[in-house]
C-alpha cells in the first residue's frame, strides 16, 4: 500500500506523474485545511512532546487483511458491472477528453464500489455506491483536452456528463 501527498503550490523540484503512473493510484482525495479545533490540536501535539512516541495502532495487520477479504465478497451484479464498463466506454468518446478511462480504472472503480457498499453494511453494491466513489477514483485518470479549462470543463464535470449519458441499471 502506498499513500502519497501532493502539494499543488511550490512545485519546484517535483514533477507531475505520467498518466500511466497516476492510473495505478486507487483514489485521489483532497483533504483541504483542518478546522480550527483540529489545527489547535496539531499545535498542541507538536509542541514539547514527541507525537510519534504516543502513537499506537488502532488496527492490526491481520484485521486489515480480514477487512480486505470481506470487501472482496461484496456482490456486484452483472448489470452493475456493465454500468461501470458503459461509463468507461462513454469516457473514451467524450469530446472534452484526450484520454478516457482505462480498464484499470474500471477495475479500481469496482474495488472502491465494493468497499463503499461494505462500509455501509451491505454485502451487495448498488449504483449509488458507484456514484459515491466515482470522483476520487476516476477524476485523476482522465486527460482533458488542452482547451477544456478555457471552456470551464473539469474532470468532475466530465464524470457528471458520463452519469447523465449512461443509463442506470434497473433493479429486479
Amino acid at each position: 500500500m502506498v499513500a502519497a501527498t501532493q502539494n499543488p503550490v511550490e512545485q519546484e523540484g517535483t514533477y507531475r506523474l505520467p498518466e500511466s503512473q497516476l492510473d495505478r493510484f486507487l483514489m485521489r482525495l483532497s483533504l483541504g485545511y483542518p478546522g480550527r479545533a483540529a489545527e489547535l490540536a496539531i499545535l498542541d501535539s507538536n509542541g514539547a512532546n514527541d507525537a510519534l512516541v504516543a502513537l499506537r495502532p488502532v488496527i492490526s495487520a491481520a484485521e486489515v487483511i480480514q477487512m480486505c477479504q470481506a470487501v472482496r465478497t461484496v456482490h456486484i451484479a452483472d448489470a452493475l458491472k456493465g454500468y461501470m464498463v458503459d461509463l468507461a466506454e462513454a469516457s473514451r468518446n467524450h469530446p472534452g477528453l484526450l484520454l478516457g478511462l482505462s480498464p484499470r480504472a474500471t477495475l479500481q472503480l469496482q474495488r472502491a464500489t465494493r468497499a463503499h457498499a461494505a462500509a455501509h453494511g451491505r454485502d451487495y453494491a448498488i449504483p449509488d455506491d458507484v456514484k459515491a466513489v466515482s470522483v476520487p477514483v476516476l477524476a485523476h485518470r482522465m486527460v482533458l483536452r488542452p482547451d477544456a479549462g478555457a471552456r470551464g470543463l473539469t474532470a468532475e464535470i466530465v464524470i457528471q456528463d458520463l452519469f447523465n449519458a449512461v443509463a442506470v441499471p434497473a433493479g429486479r
